[in-house]
């Protein structure tokens, strides 16, 4: 589960301008001269040492081993991996290839992978190594490592660690490097100043300790990771302040994959010596991740559909939009509604794959005036047809935390055009909030109600 505190996410993967040349229909497609620069450019960032892929695509000999998989995985454009629908929301750094590119990946797999002239292969990218942004500022590691076992439900478990700074700084950006990715779900960031999380953690006797906040008043925010994510860079004006002389804490979500692992998190944090001059603004539509929404979802049902939607009382503008949902999560749309009617649209996810959490970015800040109604719909399969199904058969799955529960939300970030309208924003949210909590409480009576009258637990 993504929180609030994944605000103004930017994905840190390099884009290069080099781009494939031309060729004409029967003209011979080299790998130096028209592949290299297609997978330099889209795939090396992540298909490199040190780096999420499981192998490198940093030569001939490497693309060429695995070229029968990359023609399948880039022509059902399942790589490279960018979910967010074309010309449906303008977006910045899109990993998507051309048709065109994708043709040519085809052609030069059918006819025989030849290399090329050697003086036709592009310099390889100047891509950096180990951390995406350079070295960090500061690097905060968990103090012990976790053991994961192979199976049961899912975990969540707080990790605290030392900082170390004794003065107040702002962060521009946190890089995420988590030891099992396998196992790793999600992971939020918060700074405890209480020294709480620290004596909690020394009552348990295994690294780290149960539940989420813990009861602990007055943690910061510093974002977050979810699977597929990048390093988080927050906007130049809204920069996230870490207190001095605070405890870091890893909120950890681990999903058994049924091997034992091992888990030593640790993110990279960069600075910036300017404060934040404006406020950053979060939500969520339908909001707390749709626990009001009536997320209750037969088995055999492809098309469950939860919406809602949000009236700006002021104008803002959106920097990224990040859809969650769990492993039968179908699709996702947003879109606005203007004061004219006129509609701007936010996101479609057509198909959505929970291994693959991105933030989109917007390519420009996008503005939105007072008065406009923003709408989410988020759709669930919950056949069997759906391969990512992970009951067989399909079970009944209402809202939960755990991965085979469900949940659902479109998380907005932005900033308010004139700063002195936040917290007009805010409220008017709290009482979309408020309404969801009522709707939620309610939707628990129900079930309980009848889980009495059926003798059957809440999810058969």
């Amino acid at each position: 589960m993504i929180r609030f505190a994944l605000i103004f996410a930017l994905a840190a993967l390099p884009v290069f301008s080099a781009a494939a040349p031309k060729t004409s229909a029967d003209a011979k497609v080299t790998f130096n001269e028209h592949i290299a620069p297609i997978v330099f450019n889209n795939c090396a960032s992540c298909h490199r040492p040190g780096q999420a892929g499981p192998f490198s695509l940093l030569s001939y000999g490497d693309v060429s081993k695995r070229a029968q998989l990359i023609r399948a995985v880039t022509r059902s454009r399942y790589m490279p991996p960018w979910h967010a629908a074309p010309n449906y929301g303008s977006f910045a750094d899109e990993r998507r290839l051309t048709d065109e590119e994708i043709e040519l990946i085809g052609k030069w797999v059918e006819g025989g992978m030849p290399q090329g002239d050697a003086a036709k292969l592009p310099a390889p990218p100047d891509l950096p190594q180990g951390w995406q942004f350079g070295e960090p500022d500061l690097i905060v590691e968990m103090e012990q490592p976790y053991r994961v076992p192979a199976d049961g439900s899912d975990i969540y478990r707080n990790f605290v660690a030392a900082i170390g700074t004794k003065e107040e700084k702002w962060v521009r950006a946190i890089e995420f490097r988590p030891g099992a990715r396998s196992v790793m779900h999600h992971s939020l960031f918060k700074a405890d100043t209480s020294g709480k999380a620290r004596k909690i953690d020394a009552r348990d006797e295994e690294p780290g300790y149960s539940g989420m906040d813990a009861g602990i008043r007055g943690l910061v925010n510093l974002g977050g990771w979810a699977v597929g994510g990048n390093t988080r860079v927050f906007p130049q004006e809204s920069p996230k302040r870490l207190p001095p002389n605070a405890d870091f804490i890893f909120q950890s979500h681990f999903h058994p994959s049924g091997k034992v692992e091992t888990e030593v998190s640790a993110v990279g944090v960069y600075f910036t010596d300017k404060p934040a001059t404006r406020t950053s603004i979060g939500f969520q539509i339908p909001p707390l991740y749709g626990r009001g929404a009536d997320i209750d979802i037969p088995p055999g049902e492809s098309s469950f559909t939860i919406r809602e939607r949000f009236t700006l009382p002021a104008a803002i503008e959106l920097y990224t939009v990040t859809p969650h949902a769990h492993y039968i999560g179908k699709s996702f749309k947003g879109w606005a509604v203007l004061p004219d009617g006129e509609e701007v649209p936010l996101i479609h996810v057509p198909d959505w794959d929970f291994a693959w959490q991105d933030s989109y970015i917007y390519a420009e800040p996008l503005r939105l005036p007072a008065g406009t109604t923003m709408h989410a719909e988020i759709v669930y399969d919950n056949s069997a047809e759906n391969p990512h199904n992970p009951h067989n058969p399909p079970k009944r799955v209402t809202w939960g935390l755990s991965s085979v529960e469900e949940m659902g939300s479109l998380i907005f970030n932005g900033l308010a055009v004139r700063e002195e309208d936040t917290q007009a924003i805010r409220a008017e949210y709290r009482k979309l909030q408020r309404r969801h909590v009522a709707q939620a409480a309610e939707q628990a009576k129900k079930r309980r109600r009848t889980v009495r009258r059926s003798g059957t637990s809440g999810g058969e």
